[in-house]
């Protein structure tokens, strides 16, 4: 189908179809989504190399996914509904998503795939996730002009434009949590040191430990990979220790499950025995035995920011909102509870 018989089917101009695809805001928000619904049910793509040639631009954004090294698919679950949620906003401004993952690469050979993807120039624009606290790959775009937005804060210079979940209110409220049942040694199963989620959910526990009169000892924090093989690993070596720990938060959902797993081969019954706390309720973590105690938030929404951000950069314009910062909340299940 071509944008003029799209155009005449909608009863709009072929400049009004042409600007509402690519985004533009001089189109009222609900007539981009109009035009956009009505491309999708009659499968109108736009000639990528006839846009292109025309423009100079690819009309794709990319973004370089963490992968598990062992099994290749993504480092955590919650990446899907995070894309679709991408795809669907940029789809809707006339751009694809094109996903890369990266298997445990150092950071140097990391950026070297940023480096070759940005001298071809195959995207338009990038999506950085998981961001460090100090993060080179925003140096990187930044020199080389590159529209971006990031999936979390740094703490390096450039990095403006960013979505975020408030990952230290997330830790805040269920440490709080464990310490109004009681438990007074509670452990927290962080990711790796390097990252700023880790970081700022650090904060928010050791803020909740404070304020109740508590000192974190040193080996309540461990870090690992958001995995269930991490989680199970760290959660034995606690239970095992001389001062194990009552009460386990854990950095995602994998880590809670594979620490559950731990819990269980030791004998201790999850929810009465030993808390224990993800972060991302999972479909896995609904069917769990206990059902998993968790923090959810609304990644589908994080991944529309994301791409309304992106978009208006793209466009060159200046965002109303330059950042967004997501709420929490944590969903009560039978993995915690009182110290016995």
């Amino acid at each position: 189908m071509s944008i003029q018989n799209l155009a005449k089917d909608l009863g709009l101009s072929i400049s009004t179809v042409s600007r509402a695809l690519n985004g533009y805001t001089d189109v009222s928000q609900s007539t981009r989504e109009r035009v956009a619904a009505r491309a999708a049910a009659l499968n109108y793509t736009p000639h990528p190399g006839a846009r292109s040639l025309k423009s100079g631009k690819s009309y794709a954004v990319g973004v370089i996914l963490p992968a598990n090294e062992v099994t290749g698919g993504f480092m955590d679950p919650m990446y899907s509904s995070l894309l679709g949620g991408v795809s669907r906003g940029l789809k809707a401004g006339g751009y694809n998503l094109v996903v890369s993952t990266n298997s445990g690469l150092p950071v140097k050979e990391e950026l070297a795939l940023y480096d070759q993807f940005l001298r071809a120039k195959w995207f338009d624009g990038y999506i950085i996730v998981r961001t460090r606290i100090q993060d080179r790959r925003v140096s990187a775009l930044m020199k080389h002009h590159v529209p971006f937005v990031t999936y979390g804060r740094t703490e390096t210079e450039g990095n403006e434009f960013w979505v975020d979940t408030d990952n230290e209110q997330a830790f805040y409220l269920a440490t709080q949590r464990q310490i109004a049942f009681g438990h007074r040694n509670i452990a927290l199963l962080n990711g790796p040191e390097e990252f700023m989620f880790a970081a700022l959910r650090e904060k928010g526990y050791t803020r909740a430990m404070h304020g109740a009169g508590l000192e974190p000892a040193l080996h309540q924090v461990l870090h690992g990979s958001l995995t269930e093989k991490a989680g199970y690993d760290l959660t034995e070596q606690l239970i095992t220790s001389n001062n194990p720990p009552s009460a386990l938060l854990c950095a995602t959902d994998s880590m809670a499950i594979g620490a559950i797993a731990a819990c269980r081969a030791h004998g201790l019954v999850v929810g009465q025995q030993i808390s224990v706390v993800g972060y991302g309720n999972s479909d896995a973590g609904q069917f769990c035995v206990p059902q998993l105690t968790t923090i959810a938030h609304d990644v589908q929404s994080n991944g529309w920011h994301l791409a309304e951000l992106l978009l208006t950069r793209l466009r060159g314009e200046t965002p109303a909102q330059s950042h967004f910062l997501e709420t929490v909340e944590v969903i009560a299940r039978s993995s915690d509870g009182p110290r016995i």
